[in-house]
């Protein structure tokens, strides 16, 4: 089984891995990913529990702290 202090560093991964892939991405289409990302992730949002969705908030402020 999976502990949670290895989940963080696959998380951590995957943030960084995303990030650098929008921002290789055209301007144009920078723009239309971070939209696109907030509407789904509000949909996500609502089937997260308390501590999820405070991980996962966590994730999304560094991804957009990354795209400016």
């Amino acid at each position: 089984m999976t502990d949670s202090s290895e989940l963080q560093g696959e998380l951590a991964a995957l943030r960084c891995f995303v990030a650098a892939l929008a921002s290789t991405l055209p301007l144009s289409s920078q723009m239309r990913v971070w939209p696109a990302f907030e509407a789904n992730a509000e949909l996500l949002r609502d089937g997260l529990n308390s501590t999820a969705l405070r991980g996962f908030d966590r994730a999304t402020i560094s991804l957009s702290s990354k795209r400016g």
